[in-house]
């Protein structure tokens, strides 16, 4: 594969990531297509296709895929080489891919020249997510405070897994994202707060925790994400199959409902309907209206 090539199946894979869910027969074809192509120093530092794959080497549950994957990690470190002669010359910085990199990877510098080492640099790249500047902003209000110090906890439930970044700076960032959103630190803000404690420690669903410590779900992500999307994959089936019931129960109960002219047919336009109400979606979400014309026949719900 050309580097454009690899480059597209750099994203394909990183949407993967962004969603939490391995699409295990693309994966496996995308990863042999990578175990085919002949893969260079330069490419790894153009497309960082070594970071996105160890990051869904983590999200990966089958065995045989996770091997394929960290086999393609091992071949990927042999080609850095093991002791550079002398480091990057300004000249060089300037002409080399691993100058898009720089600003990120400052603190993998020599202690002793200041300089760059492009070894260990791109092994790092390979072995660990990425690191991010982003900080939070300094705050001495007592509420944001509080709910920073509960996130932090939320996150130290059970063990770190290898790689973490640290529990209290991913609080504050989580923290920090919910107030400069809302504003305040009112209802809609406890609320929110609330709900990202709840799931964080929910031991039914380590991964919304193990992809948040690992940056796979970066925090200003994870401040805005709804209940159903940081459910865990059990609660997600349950409610699915629960919709579904509900649905079924209401088609087959042609004639079942409470009558009402309050509400207008969208097709018929006749205010002649009946309805019933369940409660498919989490217990704070409002219930589902199913409306049925008795005019017309249509079906909708609201």
């Amino acid at each position: 594969m050309t580097e454009e090539e690899i480059g597209k199946v750099n994203r394909k894979l990183q949407k993967m990531i962004d969603k939490s869910e391995v699409d295990e027969s693309i994966a496996r074809d995308l990863l042999t297509r990578l175990q085919e192509s002949r893969i260079t120093l330069s490419i790894l530092q153009k497309t960082g296709i070594g970071k996105t794959v160890n990051n869904l080497r983590r999200l990966i549950a089958n065995e045989d895929l996770s091997t394929t994957a960290k086999s393609l990690l091992k071949n990927w470190k042999k080609l850095v080489p093991e002791s550079p002669s002398t480091p990057f010359s300004k000249e060089e910085k300037q002409s080399t891919p691993t100058n898009n990199y720089n600003s990120q990877l400052s603190q993998e510098s020599n202690s002793s020249s200041g300089k760059l080492e492009p070894s260990k640099s791109i092994e790092r790249q390979i072995s660990q997510p990425a690191s991010s500047s982003i900080t939070a902003s300094h705050t001495s209000d007592e509420v944001r405070l509080k709910s920073r110090e509960l996130l932090a906890a939320a996150f130290s439930v059970s063990e770190l897994p290898e790689g973490s970044a640290d529990p209290v700076e991913l609080a504050a960032r989580i923290e920090d994202a919910i107030f400069q959103e809302l504003k305040d630190t009112g209802n809609k803000y406890r609320n929110r707060i609330r709900s990202r404690i709840s799931n964080l420690k929910d031991l039914k669903n380590p991964k919304l925790r193990t992809n948040a410590l690992l940056g796979i779900i970066t925090p200003e992500r994870l401040a805005v994400l709804t209940a159903e999307e940081m459910a865990s994959d059990a609660l997600k089936e349950e409610r699915t199959k629960l919709n579904e019931s509900a649905i079924n129960e209401h088609q087959l109960a042609m004639d079942e409902g409470t009558g009402t002219d309050l509400i207008q047919c969208r097709r018929c336009k006749q205010n002649n309907c009946a309805y019933t109400e369940a409660q498919t979606r989490s217990a704070d979400e409002p219930m589902t209206l199913f409306v049925f014309c008795k005019n017309c026949g249509n079906r909708w719900k609201m």
